[in-house]
């Protein structure tokens, strides 16, 4: 329960065009928030995907330690997500970072969980 496996990553081009063609978006700072119930069904009840823009960070190394700071965050704060959606859907989520500074984790996680917590209502 506590992985991320591929199937819980969003990488198809289409759902993601999908997704960010989709108007419902808030901001969690430091992240955009973009979701959509999706389309196609997959094995679990949400698919992500994260953006690090490289206007911001140049170098590669920073970019996916936010990434990999993210992802942890969604992977260790899921289950309690995956139990307030209903059964049979699947949503769409794709994180885009916004600030310009490295992040801790706490504030990474701090801005995950309340956004987890707001899909969560929204979409239910």
């Amino acid at each position: 329960m506590y992985s991320l496996c591929k199937s819980e990553r969003l990488s198809s081009k289409i759902l993601i065009e999908e997704l960010v063609a989709s108007r419902f978006s808030f901001v969690k700072y430091p992240f955009r928030v973009v979701c959509k119930n999706s389309s196609s069904l997959g094995e679990f009840p949400a698919r992500i995907a994260i953006s690090v823009s490289k206007k911001r960070f140049k170098r590669a190394v920073k970019r996916n330690r936010i990434k990999r700071l993210t992802r942890e965050s969604f992977r260790l704060n899921k289950p309690l997500f995956y139990s307030q959606i209903k059964e049979g859907t699947t949503i769409d989520i794709l994180f885009i970072y916004l600030d310009n500074s490295l992040p801790s984790y706490l504030k990474t996680e701090k801005a995950i969980k309340s956004a987890l917590e707001k899909i969560a209502l929204l979409m239910a």
